[in-house]
């Protein structure tokens, strides 16, 4: 246990601000525009609260409400693309009053290469087109990031992952918008390679540590905490982790927590999973004290192979709203129509915010009623999160930072398909008959036997149904499980 120090327990203001005046703000020159935090308080308020366009407050009156709130995603190399963009999205389809936006940034930004990203922006200046894959929120600095969102109307979320977002993160919340997420078990499978699982709990710490901040100055914050990962895991883990990160988000002070989950396309299941995720975030941080924390649901699309046929995609698209909608989410990201080929167009961003209006306005304020199935999915969910967390909270006694990092090392937080070289790897999933994500081999995951047990029955009807074997090369197929060839094509 004495190999790692990390322990769940919220960062002292002398802890805060030597991190931030020593590791955050040094990282790059737009760092020196945002060293007052009262003035980025008092700047963020104005921008977002007082001109009535904050996320965490829009999240909530939704939820209240019951409507559904459209989540595109863009990002361009020029602050000038971004404006052109996202106005246009805004004006070319249903997405204001009930809007959100999901800004990223570019790759470089994402790996702290802030050299090469100010190489993409000149490039994007010389070609007239984005050379970038997102908007470089570090090297545009704050007054871009503020002209940005006095141009749009409505409030906006930074997605700047991978191994450090904390300036990236800085500089958004200066601006007014959402940002500082909160899902370092996420990042390190889905994006890095040689980050530990230790030093990226310590980098998102102070990230919701500057979170809760700004809420309790005044400006509310909803942080996102996700289980997208890489789209190829089981609910049951995802659940896991945002229960396990609702617990490291909470000791740092938030209050508002965007629950983002990365659906496996299974209508029942992925249902099964928001419920029994928001259920049990609530249950545990109870538990530990934290008793004021608001949980509110929110989906986002399939991270798997996407199809590169607009036919397929639209599809595919249609089916993640429809499940989103029917299993209760409050807001709902949206995956665009070029995601398989290309970075996120202007118009195919307005045609996909489209599509998932129209398919809002046909359902109506139908929801899946809760079945049989439902149940019983919950019921195997729910076993699998608790033997995860346990396992988990026993091995750090109590810690969940530490047992998460005793986890990696055991092999319970393992996923099948990981860049990142920590990852034992010794999970296979594949789906059953019903297209439900299920373990076909669980490796050394702390599961009960009643859950290994369900997952092989599931399978084996599948394999009954295709008159073939139960093997490795049903994994392979479903690696492509959306993007492949519909048979008539072959």
């Amino acid at each position: 246990m004495a190999k790692y120090t990390i322990r769940n327990k919220r960062l002292t203001d002398d802890e805060f601000f030597r991190i931030r005046k020593e590791e955050v703000l040094s990282q790059w020159e737009t760092g020196r525009e945002i060293e007052n935090l009262d003035e980025n308080i008092a700047a963020a308020y104005e921008l977002s609260v007082g001109a009535g366009r904050n996320y965490a407050i829009k999240d909530a009156e939704a939820e209240a409400k019951g409507i559904h709130l459209f989540q595109p995603q863009f990002g361009q190399g020029l602050t000038e693309f971004m404006i052109d963009g996202m106005s246009y999205v805004e004006e070319n389809s249903p997405l204001l009053p009930v809007g959100m936006w999901n800004c990223f940034s570019d790759s470089y930004t994402r790996k702290n290469k802030y050299e090469q990203a100010a190489d993409g922006i000149e490039r994007s200046r010389k070609e007239g087109v984005t050379m970038l894959n997102g908007w470089p929120i570090v090297n545009h600095g704050v007054h871009e990031a503020r002209k940005i969102k006095r141009a749009i109307k409505s409030p906006m979320s930074l997605n700047s992952t991978d191994e450090d977002g904390r300036l990236a993160s800085e500089i958004a919340l200066a601006a007014g918008w959402n940002a500082c997420n909160c899902r370092s078990v996420t990042e390190v499978m889905a994006h890095c390679k040689n980050i530990t699982l230790e030093e990226e709990i310590r980098i998102n710490q102070y990230e919701t540590r500057l979170a809760a901040i700004y809420h309790e100055r005044g400006v509310p914050q909803s942080p996102h905490i996700s289980c997208n990962l890489t789209g190829y895991d089981s609910c049951g883990f995802k659940s896991f982790i945002m229960v396990a990160q609702s617990l490291l988000g909470a000791e740092q002070g938030l209050k508002q927590i965007y629950l983002e989950f990365g659906i496996n396309m299974n209508l029942v299941q992925d249902t099964a999973m928001m419920r029994v995720t928001k259920r049990l975030c609530e249950e545990y941080c109870a538990r530990f004290g934290y008793t004021d924390v608001k949980f509110i649901q929110n989906n986002n699309m399939f991270q798997g192979a996407f199809p590169p046929r607009l036919e397929e995609v639209n599809a595919m698209l249609s089916l993640a709203v429809t499940i989103g909608i029917l299993g209760g989410s409050t807001s709902l990201v949206l995956k665009c129509q070029d995601e398989a080929f290309a970075t996120p167009t202007k118009e195919g961003m307005a045609a996909t915010v489209k599509i998932a209006r129209e398919i809002e306005k046909l359902l109506g304020d139908l929801r899946l009623p809760i079945s049989a199935e439902v149940i019983e999915e919950e019921k195997i969910l729910e076993l699998e999160v608790r033997a995860m967390m346990e396992s988990c909270l026993d091995a750090g006694e109590g810690d969940i930072a530490l047992g998460l990092c005793l986890g990696v090392d055991a092999g319970w937080v393992s996923t099948m398909i990981s860049p990142w070289k920590f990852n034992k790897g010794n999970v296979l999933l594949m789906r059953d008959a019903e297209q439900a994500m299920r373990y076909f081999d669980a490796g050394d995951m702390p599961l009960p036997n009643e859950v290994k047990e369900y997952h092989l029955k599931k399978l084996e009807g599948r394999a009954k149904k295709e008159g073939r074997p139960l093997d490795f090369d049903m994994v392979v197929d479903d690696l492509q499980y959306a993007s492949k060839l519909p048979e008539i094509q072959k």
